[in-house]
């Protein structure tokens, strides 16, 4: 149990990178560069990285998102809507005060632009935990995130230009997800300890207000139920291949209610019905599932404790396999003592060209079959960086904090780019 942590992993975006980063927001601003790999500057980033291909060849150009080496301190949290807009939150900490900012892309545009920032300094060993939660072109909410709780939000519908302050509680319910709205997770039992999550349910966040709603019909599961993948952005769908029906569905994680194991929930008209869907092997104990798909092929990604391998701290339980709308599964891989991948460290990957990558605390490792094996790949050792999945496509994240990004729409061919004075 991962308690406090485990309980806002879906809050709050890049935290580990912000902390990490901490010790490297004094460095000096270089010139912004756009697209620049960070191998000809220092160590090169983990992973498969491939120049963008020609577009007369096979379309496969990655989006295109702009350096900004001058903007003060290093990300804490980056998201992109459909349009190629985004949002990134930054931190410039001293030895007891990290000032935070926030910058905006415009869709087309060449360059960030620094906004007006409604976060207040973060004071004494709190850490940066904001979370942010791109809603749609122009559109973000960012919740304070901090435990004990203090529920702040602060809500644009205008890049940036102004800021509307509001709350994380609930008033009111609602039938479904609206159009562009996004599904939140909230706790609403903690565990004795006071430390962690014991009982969740979820929240549904209008992209109009940032206001939250009560999902009316929850899914048919029980303990901490959580959003699963990135479909919990209904009308802000991502712009690589996605196949039908796979993008029209929405994903809850949580625990059966019959066996106690981990288990998926699916709605096929935004959250107004659910569905159980029976996973075959999958392990009790796990913390929320996580999926992802590429032209009608849905992967499932179960983390948990693994309690044979304490060295592991994002420990990988199984992944699974779905083609047919997540109507049934088949686990194509499962943890072995000392077998790789034993940990991921954000979303799978799914590429067109058929393969699966998994970032982890060791490396990165691909499969070429489908997920039933792994291998190494670039001979990659050490934490990989982690990878979200967005409306705009798959953007990784190193895992030093250091601003260093690259993103693809087909989980093939990746573009670089770089945020904040962090090195």
């Amino acid at each position: 149990m991962e308690s406090v942590k485990a309980w806002a992993k879906r809050k709050a975006v890049a935290v580990l990178a912000a902390v990490l980063g901490v010790s490297a927001v004094l460095g000096a601003c270089a010139d912004a560069e756009r697209g620049g790999d960070r191998a000809s500057r220092g160590a090169r980033p983990s992973g498969p990285l491939r120049s963008a291909p020609d577009p007369a060849q096979d379309g496969a150009t990655p989006p295109r998102v702009p350096s900004a080496l001058r903007l003060p301190g290093s990300p804490s949290g980056v998201g992109f809507s459909a349009d190629g807009g985004g949002f990134a939150l930054l931190a410039q900490c001293g030895e007891k005060r990290c000032r935070q900012s926030v910058a905006v892309l415009d869709k087309g545009a060449d360059a960030w632009r620094l906004v007006r920032s409604p976060l207040p300094d973060a004071t004494g060993d709190l850490g940066i935990t904001v979370g942010l939660t791109v809603l749609g072109p122009g559109r973000a909410l960012i919740t304070e995130g901090r435990w004990p709780p203090t529920y702040r939000t602060w809500f644009t519908r205008d890049g940036g230009r102004s800021w509307r302050t509001g709350s994380e509680k609930p008033s009111g319910t609602i039938p479904a997800v609206p159009e562009g709205g996004a599904l939140v997770q909230d706790c609403v039992e903690l565990e004795d300890d006071g430390n962690g999550c014991a009982r969740s349910r979820l929240l549904a966040v209008l992209p109009a207000t940032g206001e939250f709603r009560v999902l009316a019909a929850q899914p048919p599961l029980e303990g901490v139920v959580s959003p699963a993948g990135e479909q919990a952005h209904l009308g802000n769908v991502p712009v690589r291949p996605t196949g039908e029906p796979a993008e029209k569905l929405l994903f809850a994680s949580g625990a059966d209610p019959d066996s106690g194991l981990s288990a998926l929930a699916v709605s096929e008209d935004r959250g107004r019905t659910w569905r159980t869907t029976r996973m075959p092997g999958t392990e009790k104990g796990g913390w929320g599932m996580s999926v992802v798909t590429m032209e009608g092929v849905l992967y499932a990604a179960q983390p948990g404790q693994l309690l044979d391998e304490p060295d592991v701290k994002n420990g990988l339980l199984a992944i699974h396999r779905s083609t047919d709308g997540g109507h049934t599964w088949q686990r194509i891989w499962k943890h072995r003592k000392g077998v790789e991948p034993r940990s991921n460290l954000g979303d799978l990957v799914s590429a067109t060209d058929g393969g699966l990558t998994v970032y982890g605390e060791d490396g990165v490792w691909r499969s070429t079959d489908g997920g039933r094996t792994f291998q190494r790949v670039n001979g990659s050792r050490g934490p990989a960086g982690s990878v979200t999945a967005t409306p705009l496509g798959y953007v990784w994240a190193d895992s030093f904090g250091v601003g260093s990004y690259r993103i693809s729409a087909d989980g093939v061919h990746w573009d670089a780019f770089e945020l904040g004075a962090g090195r």
